[in-house]
């Protein structure tokens, strides 16, 4: 069993690109939520700010997988900031948004403090950044366990504490 896990979420955007990390640590039943909105799809500033957050143990990066819809000028945009957050973050795992919604829903989001954020941003980015990291770790064995522990502990009336940096 993990110790700690600290999770990252990215919702890559033209405008904004939201951040979303989730520091879990099972034993103290505690969950530290901490974001950034970065102006554009400035990959490199993405990477940075994963890599500068003081963590210990494993780190896991859950991106939002573009997918084209309309063969848009936009579309080349994020095709072109998917493969700048490829290259910056080799280790990330890309996941489809697709259904996203049914498997997280707003009372998951909720129970995990990541469904109100004080930061405005363009298309809702931080939740979006918040529930592709959930996503993230409902397909990952080790996470998803950690995931069960707090929705668990949350039905059974002892939450795990969450404090927002």
């Amino acid at each position: 069993m993990l110790t700690v896990a600290h999770v990252f979420g990215v919702d890559p955007g033209i405008v904004d690109t939201g951040c979303v990390a989730m520091l879990f640590r099972p034993a103290h039943r505690t969950l530290l939520v901490e974001h950034s909105v970065i102006a554009g799809d400035d990959a490199q500033q993405v990477s940075d700010w994963i890599r500068g957050a003081g963590c210990p143990g494993p780190k896991w990066t859950f991106i939002e997988k573009y997918e084209p819809r309309l063969k848009l000028d936009s579309d080349q945009r994020m095709v072109q900031a998917e493969a700048n957050l490829r290259h910056a973050l080799a280790d990330a795992k890309f996941l489809s948004n697709r259904g996203v919604k049914r498997v997280i829903p707003q009372s998951l989001m909720e129970v995990f403090g990541c469904w109100s954020w004080p930061t405005v941003t363009h298309h809702q980015d931080l939740r979006s950044a918040a529930r592709i990291a959930l996503l993230g770790m409902a397909k990952d064995p080790r996470l998803n366990a950690i995931m069960a522990d707090v929705v668990r502990d949350h039905l059974e009336g002892r939450p795990w504490r969450v404090a927002h940096g």
